[in-house]
């Protein structure tokens, strides 16, 4: 997908001048896919409700051009109000891989290297592997096949190490011609379908948690899915989006979520 990095002054959008920080990143629609500003604005505005930790965003049109304006979570404000790089790195920085080694299965971070490079380095622990979890939950109700190594990072702020805000975050199993395998797998399970109880149990052994823990887990936000996907589609109902695209993409969480 396309990424473009920008300021946003005053609500108006520019390009950073010599070595000034961007303030956002401007994602423009996908020509390959329908709607995917409408998919991935539901899917984002639908995490912060259930508590997940995400990125800002704001879907936006420009003469008929759709684009999600995602404010980025590694900024700070100076002392004079000047904007300020906070660093971080992802799972594959974090972990050594390449990359161009993202997915698991090309040699990537996987979940539970993934959960115990968290437990390893991060300042809140507990903290971190929770939120960890509700974010693979999360992305197995919505049907992202894509949360890779580098979609996960650590931010190193104020002599902490944090697990970063979620800034990508799409229900791919929305177009079919979307391979359904999951960039890391689930216990043994390498895609949806293949998902069990037995596998949210073998899960839960892999990254140290309790398997009754994951399992009422799961269960708290499938439910919070079906209470809140209906308000959240509302909230982004507005000219320059597909009240269709949201309602029909709306639907395909709400059944997932059953």
């Amino acid at each position: 997908q396309a990424k473009l990095p920008v300021v946003v002054i005053d609500g108006r959008i520019g390009l950073p001048g010599p070595g000034q920080p961007t303030t956002h990143i401007v994602k423009p629609a996908m020509a390959r896919f329908p709607a995917t500003v409408e998919n991935e604005a539901l899917s984002m505005r639908l995490a912060h409700a259930l508590g997940l930790l995400v990125a800002a965003v704001e879907a936006r049109g420009l003469d008929e051009r759709k684009f999600l304006l995602v404010e980025r979570y590694d900024r700070e404000i100076g002392p004079v109000g000047d904007r300020l790089r906070v660093h971080q790195e992802d799972f594959c920085q974090a972990l050594g891989h390449a990359p161009e080694h993202k997915y698991a299965a090309e040699g990537g971070p996987t979940l539970k290297t993934s959960f115990a490079l968290l437990r390893k380095v991060s300042t809140r622990p507990a903290a971190d592997v929770l939120a960890m979890l509700d974010t693979v939950i999360f992305n197995v109700i919505i049907g992202n096949c894509d949360a890779h190594g580098k979609n996960f990072s650590l931010l190193y702020r104020a002599g902490e190490t944090r697990l970063a805000p979620l800034y990508d975050l799409m229900s791919t199993v929305a177009y079919p011609q979307v391979s359904t395998r999951m960039a890391m797998k689930i216990a043994s399970a390498g895609s949806f379908e293949e998902i069990t109880g037995d596998t949210w149990a073998a899960f839960a052994r892999d990254v140290g948690l309790g398997a009754p823990f994951v399992r009422t887990r799961l269960q708290e936000l499938s439910r919070l899915t079906l209470d809140l996907i209906g308000e959240v589609a509302d909230e982004l109902s507005r000219p320059e989006l597909s009240g269709d695209a949201i309602r029909d993409f709306a639907e395909i969480l709400r059944q997932r979520a059953l």
